[in-house]
């Protein structure tokens, strides 16, 4: 696999027993077309862009809230609402 600049080059081997489409879907990834995909997206990304999508009302609170939904949909939930900043100059 190579990454270049968040984007990755994956070869994927089919056989005829699975479409290539079935394939890119078990392995977590979206294929942008039905038949022959030539680019995929992670699902994970396309949940998150839903949760924002959801979200949407200023920036800072639709991101946060984004997150929230996003995290607690896989199974993480907030135990404490603390919020510590660490700045370093």
């Amino acid at each position: 696999m190579n990454t270049f600049l968040g984007f990755s080059t994956v070869t994927v081997l089919s056989c005829a027993c699975a479409s290539l489409p079935q394939l890119l879907l078990c392995s977590g990834l979206f294929p942008t077309a039905p038949s022959q995909p030539r680019l995929a997206i992670s699902v994970d990304l396309l949940a998150f862009y839903r949760a924002l999508f959801e979200c949407m009302c200023n920036s800072i609170n639709a991101l946060a809230s984004a997150l929230h939904t996003h995290y607690e949909r896989r199974g993480f939930w907030m135990t404490t609402q603390e919020v510590r900043v660490t700045l370093s100059y």
